[in-house]
């Protein structure tokens, strides 16, 4: 079956997405998110996980640590090539994901690693599992070396 026909199968309001991330200091890890809310930038995560508009996450790195140490620590990775794009400020727990993005085939995304975090995205979701593999990437000296190995969805049977 075609990836675009397994998206038509799922649930835009509560889509789990996943993000493998390896690099060196860091053992290979799966980050699971749960896409609840369908707009946009939700839209877009999926379809970047999934590699629909052409490009994915797939060997993008993580870009930076904010507040490393902090209790407003967040971590930002993806596939950026922009610097202008809408900014929705906004405060979040711990394992909230927020995205930004300014088409179909460019997007960053942040994780909270810590509560208090006020994001400069559009909230799309919750870190299900795996939030200690973006917790063990924060403690590298360099969080660039970290690589999204492997990304898509998780197709419910």
């Amino acid at each position: 079956m075609d990836v675009s026909e397994i998206i038509k199968t799922l649930n835009p309001k509560s889509t789990i997405t996943f993000l493998d991330m390896a690099g060196e200091g860091l053992t290979r890890g799966r980050v699971y998110i749960r896409v609840s809310e369908d707009e946009t930038e939700a839209r877009r995560f999926v379809g970047l996980c999934t590699g629909q508009p052409g490009s994915s996450f797939l060997n993008s790195r993580l870009n930076e640590v904010v507040d490393k140490g902090k209790l407003n620590e967040c971590v930002y990775g993806g596939n950026y090539s922009f610097t202008n794009y809408k900014v929705h400020p906004i405060h979040y727990q711990v394992g909230i994901v927020s995205f930004t993005s300014l088409s179909e085939k460019h997007g960053e995304f942040c994780i909270n690693t810590k509560n208090g975090y006020e994001s400069s995205g559009a909230y799309i979701g919750q870190v299900e599992s795996g939030l200690e593999v973006v917790k063990e990437a924060v403690q590298l000296n360099d969080i660039t070396q970290v690589t999204v190995v492997d990304c898509g969805v998780v197709v419910p049977l």
